[in-house]
Protein backbone atom coordinates (compact mmCIF):
# COMPACT_ATOMS: atom_id res chain seq x y z
CA UNK A 1 0.00 0.00 0.00
CA UNK A 2 2.95 2.30 0.44
CA UNK A 3 2.98 3.07 -3.31
CA UNK A 4 -0.48 4.65 -3.00
CA UNK A 5 0.96 7.62 -1.18
CA UNK A 6 3.40 10.34 -2.19
CA UNK A 7 6.84 10.28 -0.67
CA UNK A 8 7.27 12.81 2.11
CA UNK A 9 9.35 15.09 -0.10
CA UNK A 10 6.84 14.73 -2.92
CA UNK A 11 3.64 16.59 -3.82
CA UNK A 12 2.42 17.32 -0.26
CA UNK A 13 5.59 19.26 0.51
CA UNK A 14 5.39 21.03 -2.86
CA UNK A 15 1.88 22.25 -2.06
CA UNK A 16 3.02 23.51 1.32
CA UNK A 17 6.03 25.25 -0.24
CA UNK A 18 3.69 27.35 -2.40
CA UNK A 19 1.40 28.09 0.54
CA UNK A 20 4.33 29.13 2.74
CA UNK A 21 5.52 31.60 0.10
CA UNK A 22 2.02 33.10 -0.08
CA UNK A 23 1.83 33.44 3.71
CA UNK A 24 5.28 35.05 3.86
CA UNK A 25 4.21 37.57 1.23
CA UNK A 26 1.03 38.37 3.16
CA UNK A 27 2.89 38.74 6.46
CA UNK A 28 5.80 40.63 4.91
CA UNK A 29 8.33 38.20 6.39
CA UNK A 30 11.03 35.92 4.99
CA UNK A 31 10.76 32.18 5.47
CA UNK A 32 13.49 32.31 8.11
CA UNK A 33 14.76 35.11 10.35
CA UNK A 34 16.51 35.77 13.66
CA UNK A 35 14.52 37.80 16.19
CA UNK A 36 15.93 40.44 18.53
CA UNK A 37 15.99 37.90 21.39
CA UNK A 38 18.31 35.68 19.38
CA UNK A 39 15.76 32.99 18.62
CA UNK A 40 15.69 31.61 15.10
CA UNK A 41 12.24 31.55 13.46
CA UNK A 42 10.99 29.68 10.38
CA UNK A 43 7.56 29.35 8.81
CA UNK A 44 7.05 25.65 8.09
CA UNK A 45 3.37 25.54 7.12
CA UNK A 46 0.87 28.00 5.69
CA UNK A 47 -2.72 28.52 4.53
CA UNK A 48 -4.69 31.50 3.21
CA UNK A 49 -8.43 31.89 2.67
CA UNK A 50 -9.46 35.45 1.85
CA UNK A 51 -8.62 37.61 4.86
CA UNK A 52 -7.76 34.55 6.92
CA UNK A 53 -4.11 33.55 7.31
CA UNK A 54 -2.75 30.58 9.25
CA UNK A 55 0.83 29.48 9.64
CA UNK A 56 2.97 27.15 11.73
CA UNK A 57 6.11 28.81 13.01
CA UNK A 58 9.18 27.10 14.42
CA UNK A 59 11.15 28.95 17.08
CA UNK A 60 14.50 27.59 18.23
CA UNK A 61 17.60 28.58 20.11
CA UNK A 62 20.69 26.46 20.72
CA UNK A 63 22.87 26.86 23.78
CA UNK A 64 25.92 24.65 24.44
CA UNK A 65 24.43 21.50 22.97
CA UNK A 66 20.90 22.07 24.31
CA UNK A 67 18.25 23.35 21.92
CA UNK A 68 15.03 25.08 22.97
CA UNK A 69 12.39 24.38 20.30
CA UNK A 70 8.69 25.17 19.98
CA UNK A 71 6.14 25.11 17.17
CA UNK A 72 3.20 27.52 17.14
CA UNK A 73 0.07 27.53 15.00
CA UNK A 74 -1.03 31.13 14.55
CA UNK A 75 -4.34 32.24 13.02
CA UNK A 76 -4.97 35.77 11.83
CA UNK A 77 -8.11 37.42 10.42
CA UNK A 78 -7.23 40.67 8.68
CA UNK A 79 -4.64 42.25 10.97
CA UNK A 80 -5.97 40.58 14.15
CA UNK A 81 -4.24 37.52 15.63
CA UNK A 82 -7.19 35.37 16.78
CA UNK A 83 -5.34 32.26 18.03
CA UNK A 84 -1.89 31.08 18.97
CA UNK A 85 -1.64 27.38 19.82
CA UNK A 86 1.49 25.50 20.78
CA UNK A 87 1.50 22.51 18.44
CA UNK A 88 1.06 19.45 20.63
CA UNK A 89 3.82 16.87 20.14
CA UNK A 90 5.74 14.27 22.16
CA UNK A 91 8.76 16.59 22.17
CA UNK A 92 9.22 19.51 19.74
CA UNK A 93 12.98 18.93 19.73
CA UNK A 94 12.34 15.93 17.43
CA UNK A 95 10.62 18.13 14.86
CA UNK A 96 7.21 18.76 13.37
CA UNK A 97 6.81 18.00 9.66
CA UNK A 98 3.74 19.86 8.33
CA UNK A 99 2.15 18.03 5.42
CA UNK A 100 -1.19 19.84 5.21
CA UNK A 101 -2.67 23.13 6.47
CA UNK A 102 -5.98 24.55 5.31
CA UNK A 103 -8.84 26.76 6.45
CA UNK A 104 -12.21 25.02 6.68
CA UNK A 105 -14.67 27.82 7.39
CA UNK A 106 -13.56 29.34 10.68
CA UNK A 107 -11.36 26.39 11.59
CA UNK A 108 -7.92 25.32 10.46
CA UNK A 109 -7.04 21.68 9.83
CA UNK A 110 -3.39 20.68 10.13
CA UNK A 111 -1.76 17.32 9.47
CA UNK A 112 1.69 17.01 10.93
CA UNK A 113 4.24 14.32 11.70
CA UNK A 114 6.06 14.39 15.03
CA UNK A 115 8.38 11.84 16.66
CA UNK A 116 5.82 9.04 17.05
CA UNK A 117 2.62 9.94 15.26
CA UNK A 118 1.03 11.55 12.24
CA UNK A 119 -1.75 13.71 13.67
CA UNK A 120 -4.72 15.50 12.12
CA UNK A 121 -5.85 18.48 14.18
CA UNK A 122 -8.84 20.80 13.68
CA UNK A 123 -8.80 24.03 15.67
CA UNK A 124 -10.82 27.24 15.74
CA UNK A 125 -10.22 30.65 17.25
CA UNK A 126 -11.61 29.41 20.58
CA UNK A 127 -12.13 26.08 22.29
CA UNK A 128 -10.10 22.91 22.50
CA UNK A 129 -8.57 21.37 19.38
CA UNK A 130 -9.80 18.06 17.95
CA UNK A 131 -6.93 15.66 17.32
CA UNK A 132 -6.86 12.25 15.62
CA UNK A 133 -3.85 10.01 14.90
CA UNK A 134 -3.53 8.89 11.27
CA UNK A 135 -0.67 6.82 9.82
CA UNK A 136 2.63 7.51 8.11
CA UNK A 137 0.99 6.99 4.69
CA UNK A 138 -1.93 9.34 3.98
CA UNK A 139 -3.48 11.55 1.32
CA UNK A 140 -6.21 14.21 1.31
CA UNK A 141 -8.85 13.87 -1.39
CA UNK A 142 -11.34 16.72 -1.04
CA UNK A 143 -12.91 16.41 2.40
CA UNK A 144 -11.55 12.91 3.06
CA UNK A 145 -8.16 11.84 4.41
CA UNK A 146 -7.25 8.31 3.31
CA UNK A 147 -4.63 6.60 5.45
CA UNK A 148 -3.15 3.18 6.07
CA UNK A 149 -4.89 0.95 8.59
CA UNK A 150 -3.27 -1.30 11.16
CA UNK A 151 -5.19 -4.14 9.47
CA UNK A 152 -3.54 -5.74 6.45
CA UNK A 153 -4.77 -4.60 3.05
CA UNK A 154 -7.09 -1.95 4.47
CA UNK A 155 -7.36 1.82 4.20
CA UNK A 156 -9.27 4.09 6.53
CA UNK A 157 -10.70 7.56 6.09
CA UNK A 158 -11.13 10.58 8.33
CA UNK A 159 -13.81 13.08 7.36
CA UNK A 160 -12.86 16.77 7.26
CA UNK A 161 -13.12 19.05 9.09
CA UNK A 162 -14.91 17.09 11.84
CA UNK A 163 -12.29 14.31 11.91
CA UNK A 164 -15.01 11.70 12.22
CA UNK A 165 -13.79 8.20 11.37
CA UNK A 166 -15.42 7.11 8.12
CA UNK A 167 -16.05 3.66 6.70
CA UNK A 168 -12.87 1.78 5.81
CA UNK A 169 -12.14 0.29 2.39
CA UNK A 170 -9.76 -2.19 0.81
CA UNK A 171 -6.55 -0.99 -0.83
CA UNK A 172 -7.84 -1.82 -4.32
CA UNK A 173 -10.94 0.38 -3.89
CA UNK A 174 -8.82 3.15 -2.39
CA UNK A 175 -6.43 2.98 -5.35
CA UNK A 176 -9.37 3.52 -7.73
CA UNK A 177 -10.45 6.63 -5.85
CA UNK A 178 -6.92 7.97 -5.69
CA UNK A 179 -6.52 7.50 -9.45
CA UNK A 180 -9.65 9.63 -9.93
CA UNK A 181 -8.41 12.22 -7.44
CA UNK A 182 -11.60 12.09 -5.40
CA UNK A 183 -13.17 9.98 -2.67
CA UNK A 184 -16.80 9.92 -1.47
CA UNK A 185 -17.33 11.17 2.03
CA UNK A 186 -19.52 8.24 2.97
CA UNK A 187 -20.76 7.95 6.51
CA UNK A 188 -19.14 7.89 9.95
CA UNK A 189 -18.16 4.45 11.16
CA UNK A 190 -20.96 2.08 12.20
CA UNK A 191 -22.14 2.34 15.81
CA UNK A 192 -23.99 -1.03 15.77
CA UNK A 193 -21.32 -3.72 15.33
CA UNK A 194 -23.58 -6.77 15.65
CA UNK A 195 -26.00 -5.48 13.00
CA UNK A 196 -23.17 -4.69 10.58
CA UNK A 197 -21.58 -8.09 11.17
CA UNK A 198 -24.88 -9.77 10.24
CA UNK A 199 -25.26 -7.67 7.09
CA UNK A 200 -21.73 -8.54 6.03
CA UNK A 201 -22.22 -12.28 6.62
CA UNK A 202 -25.49 -12.23 4.67
CA UNK A 203 -23.67 -10.88 1.60
CA UNK A 204 -20.96 -13.56 1.63
CA UNK A 205 -21.80 -16.69 -0.42
CA UNK A 206 -22.46 -19.87 1.56
CA UNK A 207 -20.79 -18.59 4.71
CA UNK A 208 -22.64 -19.16 7.97
CA UNK A 209 -22.09 -20.00 11.61
CA UNK A 210 -18.80 -19.88 13.52
CA UNK A 211 -16.64 -19.91 10.37
CA UNK A 212 -18.46 -16.85 9.06
CA UNK A 213 -17.87 -15.10 12.37
CA UNK A 214 -14.21 -16.13 12.33
CA UNK A 215 -13.57 -14.72 8.86
CA UNK A 216 -15.66 -11.56 9.30
CA UNK A 217 -14.25 -10.75 12.73
CA UNK A 218 -10.61 -11.35 11.89
CA UNK A 219 -10.52 -9.53 8.57
CA UNK A 220 -13.14 -6.76 8.89
CA UNK A 221 -13.14 -5.56 12.51
CA UNK A 222 -11.92 -2.10 11.51
CA UNK A 223 -15.27 -1.49 9.80
CA UNK A 224 -16.92 -1.14 13.23
CA UNK A 225 -13.96 -0.52 15.54
CA UNK A 226 -13.78 3.22 16.31
CA UNK A 227 -10.41 3.10 18.13
CA UNK A 228 -8.62 5.39 18.71
CA UNK A 229 -11.08 8.11 19.64
CA UNK A 230 -10.26 11.78 18.96
CA UNK A 231 -8.83 13.81 21.79
CA UNK A 232 -7.88 17.34 22.72
CA UNK A 233 -4.33 16.59 23.90
CA UNK A 234 -1.39 14.63 22.59
CA UNK A 235 -1.57 12.24 25.54
CA UNK A 236 -5.13 11.35 24.52
CA UNK A 237 -4.27 10.42 20.94
CA UNK A 238 -0.81 8.89 21.28
CA UNK A 239 -1.77 5.45 19.99
CA UNK A 240 0.28 2.91 21.84
CA UNK A 241 -1.08 -0.35 20.42
CA UNK A 242 -3.85 -2.06 22.32
CA UNK A 243 -2.86 -5.39 20.78
CA UNK A 244 -1.52 -6.59 17.46
CA UNK A 245 -4.07 -7.25 14.69
CA UNK A 246 -5.69 -10.72 14.47
CA UNK A 247 -5.83 -10.51 10.64
CA UNK A 248 -4.23 -13.94 10.07
CA UNK A 249 -6.35 -15.87 12.57
CA UNK A 250 -8.14 -17.99 9.89
CA UNK A 251 -4.71 -19.12 8.65
CA UNK A 252 -3.72 -20.26 12.13
CA UNK A 253 -7.05 -22.05 12.55
CA UNK A 254 -6.42 -23.92 9.30
CA UNK A 255 -2.90 -24.92 10.34
CA UNK A 256 -4.15 -26.11 13.74
CA UNK A 257 -6.90 -28.22 12.13
CA UNK A 258 -6.69 -31.41 10.12
CA UNK A 259 -8.70 -33.57 7.76
CA UNK A 260 -12.27 -32.57 7.00
CA UNK A 261 -12.21 -29.51 9.28
CA UNK A 262 -9.22 -27.99 7.49
CA UNK A 263 -10.64 -28.79 4.06
CA UNK A 264 -13.98 -27.21 4.96
CA UNK A 265 -12.31 -23.99 6.10
CA UNK A 266 -10.20 -23.78 2.95
CA UNK A 267 -13.28 -24.40 0.78
CA UNK A 268 -15.09 -21.52 2.46
CA UNK A 269 -12.09 -19.22 2.02
CA UNK A 270 -12.07 -20.09 -1.69
CA UNK A 271 -15.82 -19.54 -1.97
CA UNK A 272 -15.62 -16.06 -0.45
CA UNK A 273 -12.51 -15.23 -2.50
CA UNK A 274 -14.51 -15.85 -5.69
CA UNK A 275 -17.28 -13.42 -4.69
CA UNK A 276 -17.77 -10.76 -7.40
CA UNK A 277 -18.14 -7.16 -6.21
CA UNK A 278 -21.68 -5.83 -5.95
CA UNK A 279 -22.93 -2.27 -6.40
CA UNK A 280 -22.09 0.17 -3.63
CA UNK A 281 -24.92 2.40 -2.47
CA UNK A 282 -25.26 4.70 0.50
CA UNK A 283 -27.46 2.30 2.48
CA UNK A 284 -25.15 -0.70 2.15
CA UNK A 285 -21.80 1.01 1.66
CA UNK A 286 -20.12 -0.33 4.80
CA UNK A 287 -21.30 -3.93 4.27
CA UNK A 288 -20.29 -4.02 0.60
CA UNK A 289 -16.90 -2.42 1.12
CA UNK A 290 -16.28 -4.88 3.95
CA UNK A 291 -17.26 -7.81 1.72
CA UNK A 292 -14.91 -6.67 -1.05
CA UNK A 293 -12.09 -6.40 1.45
CA UNK A 294 -12.91 -9.82 2.94
CA UNK A 295 -12.86 -11.40 -0.54
CA UNK A 296 -9.40 -9.94 -1.19
CA UNK A 297 -8.15 -11.15 2.16
CA UNK A 298 -9.66 -14.63 1.69
CA UNK A 299 -7.69 -15.03 -1.53
CA UNK A 300 -4.51 -14.24 0.36
CA UNK A 301 -5.50 -16.42 3.32
CA UNK A 302 -6.23 -19.39 1.05
CA UNK A 303 -2.85 -19.02 -0.63
CA UNK A 304 -1.13 -18.92 2.76
CA UNK A 305 -3.02 -22.02 3.91
CA UNK A 306 -1.92 -23.97 0.84
CA UNK A 307 1.67 -22.76 1.19
CA UNK A 308 1.79 -23.43 4.92
CA UNK A 309 3.29 -20.02 5.70
CA UNK A 310 2.54 -16.31 5.52
CA UNK A 311 3.48 -14.31 2.39
CA UNK A 312 7.04 -13.04 2.22
CA UNK A 313 6.00 -9.42 2.80
CA UNK A 314 3.78 -10.24 5.79
CA UNK A 315 4.59 -10.14 9.46
CA UNK A 316 2.39 -11.03 12.40
CA UNK A 317 3.07 -10.44 16.08
CA UNK A 318 -0.44 -11.20 17.28
CA UNK A 319 0.69 -14.12 19.45
CA UNK A 320 3.36 -12.36 21.51
CA UNK A 321 2.58 -12.43 25.22
CA UNK A 322 1.78 -8.76 25.81
CA UNK A 323 -0.55 -8.71 22.78
CA UNK A 324 -2.40 -11.82 23.96
CA UNK A 325 -2.85 -10.36 27.42
CA UNK A 326 -4.19 -7.09 26.04
CA UNK A 327 -6.42 -8.84 23.51
CA UNK A 328 -8.22 -10.73 26.28
CA UNK A 329 -10.11 -7.50 27.08
CA UNK A 330 -11.44 -7.08 23.53
CA UNK A 331 -14.24 -9.66 23.54
CA UNK A 332 -17.04 -7.10 23.04
CA UNK A 333 -15.50 -6.04 19.73
CA UNK A 334 -15.65 -9.42 18.00
CA UNK A 335 -18.30 -11.97 17.01
CA UNK A 336 -18.62 -15.04 19.23
CA UNK A 337 -17.33 -17.52 16.63
CA UNK A 338 -14.08 -15.66 16.16
CA UNK A 339 -13.60 -15.22 19.89
CA UNK A 340 -14.09 -18.95 20.46
CA UNK A 341 -11.53 -19.74 17.73
CA UNK A 342 -8.98 -17.47 19.38
CA UNK A 343 -9.61 -18.95 22.83
CA UNK A 344 -9.12 -22.45 21.44
CA UNK A 345 -5.71 -21.48 20.02
CA UNK A 346 -4.49 -19.31 22.86
CA UNK A 347 -2.90 -22.20 24.81
CA UNK A 348 -0.83 -22.84 21.67
CA UNK A 349 0.32 -19.22 21.33
CA UNK A 350 4.03 -20.09 21.20
CA UNK A 351 3.42 -22.66 18.49
CA UNK A 352 1.33 -20.16 16.49
CA UNK A 353 3.97 -17.46 16.93
CA UNK A 354 6.62 -19.83 15.55
CA UNK A 355 4.32 -20.58 12.63
CA UNK A 356 4.02 -16.82 11.95
CA UNK A 357 7.78 -16.66 11.46
CA UNK A 358 8.05 -19.68 9.18
CA UNK A 359 8.97 -18.95 5.57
Amino acid sequence: MQALFPEREDEVDAEQAVAIDEVCARLGRPREWVADDGFEHAIVGGAIAGERVAWIERRSSGDEGWEDVDYFLRMRVGEVLVREWTVDTYNPYFGCDVGYLRWWGEEVVAIYREKHETIACAIGSTGAPRMRPLAFGWKVLGDVVLYESEARGLMERALLPELFQGTAMGAAVAAEFMAKGTCPRGQPICTSPAALQRRIAERLPGLTGPVAELIVGATAYRFWDAWPLPGAKYEEVYSTHRWNPPCWLPFYCYCASSGAEARALLEQLDRVAARPPAEVDAEHEAAELACRHIADRCRELAEACRAGHLPGDASCSFWVEWSQTAFSDAEALFPAGMWAAWQALRPRAREMDALARRR
